[in-house]
């Protein structure tokens, strides 16, 4: 895709597909370690682990009650989650590959909002570079 800009329902389509397969890949690669939760509260290294080992470290500089929240907001991206909710976008994108240029504008318009947060990403369909 590059640089161009690209509007029709199959580029939307084709550039949300792309980015569905790479956080699936990225994600069954967490979900191996299995189920994540947060060490005992007074672990010599407060953080998130699964089967009984530490993945990550929480250590925000800003005391327990921050370190806790930054804990439990990477709790709420369980890997198994992420997992199902990549399995909805997926649908999604099937189904608007059935209807193919008879996507519906309040349709097209979803998919545009999915690909909002990679707005920065260089295959976007309306990525522009940042200027120099």
């Amino acid at each position: 895709m590059g640089n161009e800009i690209v509007t029709s329902p199959a580029g939307w389509i084709a550039f949300l597909r792309a980015r569905v397969d790479e956080e699936k890949r990225l994600a069954h690669v967490a979900a191996a370690d299995g189920w994540w939760d947060t060490t005992e509260p007074g672990a010599r290294r407060f953080g998130i682990e699964a089967d009984g080992r530490l993945l990550a470290s929480v250590l925000t500089g800003r005391g327990v009650q921050a370190d806790t929240e930054v804990a439990r907001y990477i709790l709420s991206h369980q890997p198994q989650r992420a997992l199902e909710d990549l399995d909805a976008k997926e649908q999604l994108l099937e189904h608007c590959e059935r209807l193919g240029e008879a996507i519906p504008p309040q349709l097209l318009a979803v998919l545009r909002q999915f690909a909002e947060p990679f707005h920065d990403h260089p295959d976007h369909p309306v990525h522009t570079p940042a200027a120099s």
